[in-house]
């Protein structure tokens, strides 16, 4: 899990590893599960596993997050 959480975003695969005491380095061997399919962006940052920026998310829409804060309900 901590080579798929790398591969979307290092922070969240940095601070999940640590918590874990795994590192990149660790998991960078690992290859895609067999149903997998990789993107050309994806294989460019296995390339780099750990050290990318952030992906670009302009313009996208995020169809199943969990917001980061509380909904409240009033009835």
């Amino acid at each position: 899990m901590v080579w798929h959480f790398l591969l979307v975003e290092n922070d969240l695969g940095l601070k999940v590893g640590e918590g874990l005491g795994i590192s990149p380095e660790d998991v960078a061997g690992l290859e895609p599960l067999a149903s997998q399919d990789l993107t050309d962006e994806d294989r460019k940052r296995l390339s780099n596993l750990g050290k990318n920026p952030p992906r670009d998310v302009e313009g996208l829409t995020m169809t199943h997050c969990v917001p980061d804060e509380r909904h409240v309900v009033t009835r």
